[in-house]
């Protein structure tokens, strides 16, 4: 679950650029061609991207006008914001994505004027269906329809499925590992890990 609020000065937006803005980070957060369309449509789904035209911006440097900034606030749960891995991976996305939209795509790689800054929330801290949930939970139902299915694809040589969400995990960097009933798993996430854990393994 990810909610972007992205504050944009120095460009005149109508709702149909908004709207492109929006739907471009949202492609680019979860267009994982690695992963199930089950799960990605699901993470599409606990993704939401806001975008803010402030009335009063103040800050130094060139003139807004002829460089437009961008404050992204990226908010995850606080295990995923805890990954220093999360961060290289994720802020390079949204600066592309953003960069897309402008007339000069390099521009924000150049200049400091595209700020990310990640949020991570404390367990029970994100409500659902009127309830408080953990990152767990969250994990859970994203991943519930591709674990539903059944379906574990093949994988390329070197690599292995993540048995929770189906993503591709490459053996020699898996970080999060379990081996149960004598079979070694490999994971994505830590939470793609305890739902595995919780699903399998009786207490």
């Amino acid at each position: 679950m990810m909610t972007l609020e992205i504050s944009v000065t120095g460009r005149e937006l109508d709702a149909a650029t908004e709207h492109d803005l929006a739907a471009r980070v949202l492609a680019a957060l979860t267009g994982y061609d690695s992963a199930p369309e089950d799960t990605m449509g699901k993470a599409r789904e606990f993704t939401h991207v806001l975008v803010h035209q402030p009335r009063t911006w103040v800050t130094g440097g060139p003139a807004t006008d002829s460089a437009p900034r961008y404050l992204v606030r990226l908010t995850v749960p606080g295990s995923w914001s805890g990954d220093p891995d999360f961060g290289k991976h994720i802020v390079p996305l949204i600066t592309e994505a953003i960069a897309a939209t402008e007339p000069d795509h390099d521009r924000l790689r150049r200049e400091p004027h595209c700020v990310v800054q990640i949020v991570g929330l404390r367990e029970h801290c994100v409500g659902l269906s009127g309830r408080s949930v953990t990152s767990t939970d969250i994990t859970r139902l994203m991943t519930q329809d591709f674990r539903d299915s059944g379906q574990l694809p093949t994988a390329p040589e070197g690599f292995t499925i993540d048995p929770t969400c189906g993503m591709q995990v490459e053996w020699a960097t898996a970080q999060f590992t379990y081996t149960h009933d004598e079979v070694d798993y490999a994971f994505c996430a830590p939470s793609c890990r305890k739902v595995f854990i919780e699903d399998h393994v009786k207490v």
